[in-house]
């Protein structure tokens, strides 16, 4: 089986190298093309890890191709970027001050279940501007408290799981993927989407204009979560006695608020203010995040071994530099001008409506969803191809990057492997597959009527684009 996964990779570049290159590009772009397609081949068919079958496809590519493109992308700000948004958002979870803020609003708000899905959506949503690994966030800070409730109350997944543990669970998925199309820094792929778009489109999205064209839809769509779901999957549980004891408890356990909390809180807020006012003081939010995590690091919040041992940045570090910095290259090359122009021999979408452009181009994004098990690998694999389909159409480009990016997001809920949020709260064993699948389908509807209908005219109507 390991075999017949290495095939396509070695086959793709093996390809690219017999046939010569059309006239409009270059024979190294001819040739990274055939890399490129076989770390997409790596990424979907996983013979090894991420990291690894990167490092093995650079390894080999090297010694035919000249090593500057191939490892340029880890010199690229956004690379580390998203590996400054893992680490932060490790501070919350070593600090406890992630634990805190959840156990502060239980202790004031939680009486029903209903009103304890609310205060699980305004945790994640109160930690999501600077948590950019919604799956550290929502599974090492959000979810671990939130199970820990329904078990207090008698719901696991043997036995009562319907009381109150799956509500939980399935909403604690819904609400991961809202937050993280919330905020630009919600989800390290929204980082990987904004550098495509534009590279590819020449779309230049600050975190302040990804914000204010998530606001509404987005927000809409998290605030009717909990009540949609209540209703869907009603939990057999209603109101709730004890939950101001387990805060309480919750509290103790913490123990005085530390000063590593206190500082990270500070920088917190600041960072939001710098990522809130870049187009006032010129600072892009890459800046701000890198000088996020350097303030971490000057005051002790956290240290050289905390860096080190976050295993999950530095394999999306290794993956995405490679992927990324072939990207740029067959930017540069002109690779996707010509691939625009073979979309257009076979596939005219010119004719097409801005508004159905934009849904063809969702349609397809969602329709191929179910064959990639990572949200990360699906976007930087898959979206160098729709946004060079978009650019054949009427649709303005900056809807383009709203709509795929948003959808990037709320797709992923399809399937429980679509992101690592709906991988660990799936494992958690308290909803059942195609309970499963049918709720996050259900939520992607309602994402994709709430964008569309309400999301695209209220961008045009501010502005944006």
């Amino acid at each position: 089986m390991l075999y017949l996964k290495l095939l396509p990779i070695l086959f793709f570049p093996v390809l690219f190298w017999i046939i010569p290159p059309p006239e409009s590009l270059s024979a190294q772009t001819w040739h990274l093309v055939g890399i490129y397609l076989a770390m997409l081949c790596g990424l979907v068919l996983r013979p090894f890890t991420d990291a690894v079958i990167m490092l093995i496809i650079l390894g080999f590519a090297s010694l035919f191709i000249a090593p500057g493109p191939l490892f340029a992308g880890f010199g690229s700000p956004m690379v580390w970027f998203i590996i400054s948004a893992f680490i932060i958002c490790k501070a919350f979870v070593i600090t406890g001050l992630g634990k805190r803020i959840a156990y502060l609003l239980l202790q004031r708000y939680g009486k029903n279940t209903l009103t304890l899905g609310y205060l699980m959506m305004v945790t994640d949503t109160v930690l999501a501007p600077a948590t950019g690994s919604n799956m550290s966030r929502s599974g090492g800070i959000t979810y671990p408290i939130f199970r820990n409730i329904a078990e207090a109350l008698g719901s696991t997944p043997d036995k009562g799981s319907r009381r109150i543990g799956a509500y939980l669970t399935i909403l604690m998925y819904v609400v991961s993927m809202g937050t993280s199309s919330l905020f630009l820094t919600g989800m390290a792929t929204n980082s990987i989407t904004v550098s495509l778009a534009n590279e590819i489109m020449n779309v230049n999205l600050s975190w302040m204009v990804w914000f204010k064209a998530a606001i509404l839809p987005a927000g809409l769509v998290l605030l009717a979560a909990p009540w949609i779901l209540y209703k869907l999957y009603a939990p057999e549980l209603k109101s709730i006695d004890n939950v101001n004891d387990i805060a309480v408890q919750g509290l103790h356990e913490l123990g005085p608020v530390k000063r590593e909390e206190k500082l990270l809180m500070v920088f917190f807020v600041l960072g939001i203010l710098g990522w809130m006012t870049g187009s006032l003081t010129g600072i892009p939010f890459i800046p701000v995040g890198l000088a996020f995590l350097a303030c971490l690091l000057l005051f002790g919040v956290l240290n050289w071994n905390d860096v080190a041992s976050e295993k999950s940045a530095w394999q999306t570090f290794v993956w995405y530099g490679a992927f990324y910095g072939c990207a740029v290259a067959l930017s540069k090359g002109g690779f996707y001008v010509f691939l625009v122009d073979v979309i257009k021999n076979y596939l005219d979408l010119s004719q097409l409506t801005e508004i159905s452009a934009l849904g063809v181009l969702v349609f397809i994004s969602l329709a191929v969803r179910y064959f990639f098990v990572s949200n990360s690998a699906f976007v930087v694999s898959f979206y160098p191809v729709l946004f060079t389909l978009g650019m054949t159409t009427q649709a303005h480009p900056m809807y383009i990057a709203l709509s795929l990016a948003f959808s990037a997001g709320y797709g992923a809920l399809l399937t429980h492997y679509g992101n690592g949020a709906g991988v660990f709260t799936f494992s958690s064993g308290y909803v059942p597959q195609k309970t499963f699948w049918l709720l996050g389908s259900a939520m992607v509807l309602v994402n994709v009527l709430v964008f569309f209908l309400i999301g695209i005219p209220y961008w045009k109507m501010i502005g944006i684009g």
